[in-house]
């Protein structure tokens, strides 16, 4: 008897186990989403082209990318791209209110700022030590300019206000190149690319858009064209 119970507690641990094995092996497998998902993440310079280049100056950015192969294989692939970049900033010394006078300081700075976001296909080499990629898309930009209220001796912002804004919709095409740097269930790649905006018309200020004036009131002089830009990034890509 005390075979047969010993027997049959251990045929029953055993099957505990296994089933134990076989969920967690279930919860560690990758949804399909996950096997086809992969992002990129990096810094991006950002140069002016046409009019726009007339009119503002080149800025520093940085976005994300998200993609979403479509074959197993890895050839086809939507991506979305979204990223905020700055192209100017002015800054300037003030006394907080005329109530306390001028000893508290405080620094009103502004800053240029352009939106970026884009989505469709991308093709791109699925394996090899250097990986080529091409995309194109539909997109839009939104321009926006911003100033700040931050205490003299840190940059602690306690209020704001957007002094203008406008948007584009843009036509995106761009290319790159994948290069591994680490391969495994998670791989990662070096991204270096560029993207070109051929975008519409929008308004949007620069350094010295905005004048102060006697009164606590401003005038705002924003400018119009066509805002056709390209970045160039730098960048990590996580997954496959």
């Amino acid at each position: 008897m005390r075979t047969i119970s010993l027997v049959v507690a251990t045929w029953f641990f055993a099957g505990v186990e296994s089933a134990q094995a076989q969920i967690e092996r279930r919860q560690h497998e990758p949804s399909a989403f996950e096997r086809r998902a992969s992002g990129s993440i990096g810094v991006w310079a950002l140069q002016p082209t046409g009019e726009l280049h007339q009119n503002i100056h080149a800025g520093w950015g940085a976005g994300a990318a998200g993609l979403l192969r479509v074959d197993d294989r890895g050839w086809w692939a939507m991506r979305l791209d979204i990223g905020l970049g700055g192209y100017g900033t002015e800054s300037k010394r003030v006394a907080l209110s005329p109530t306390i006078g001028g000893r508290v300081q405080v620094d009103v700075v502004t800053r240029n700022y352009v939106v970026v976001g884009g989505i469709g296909p991308q093709l791109a080499a699925p394996s090899g030590i250097v990986r080529p990629y091409v995309n194109a898309g539909l997109g839009m930009q939104v321009f926006f300019t911003q100033s700040d209220v931050e205490g003299a001796d840190d940059d602690l912002s306690f209020a704001n206000t957007v002094n203008h804004s406008d948007w584009t919709p843009a036509w995106t095409t761009g290319g790159g190149l994948y290069i591994p740097l680490r391969y495994g269930r998670t791989p990662v790649l070096l991204d270096l690319g560029a993207t070109y905006y051929i975008a519409g018309r929008a308004s949007y200020l620069k350094p010295g858009s905005i004048e102060d004036l006697p009164n606590s009131q401003i005038r705002i002089t924003p400018m119009e064209s066509e805002t056709p830009l390209v970045l160039v990034r730098l960048g990590v890509k996580i997954g496959r």
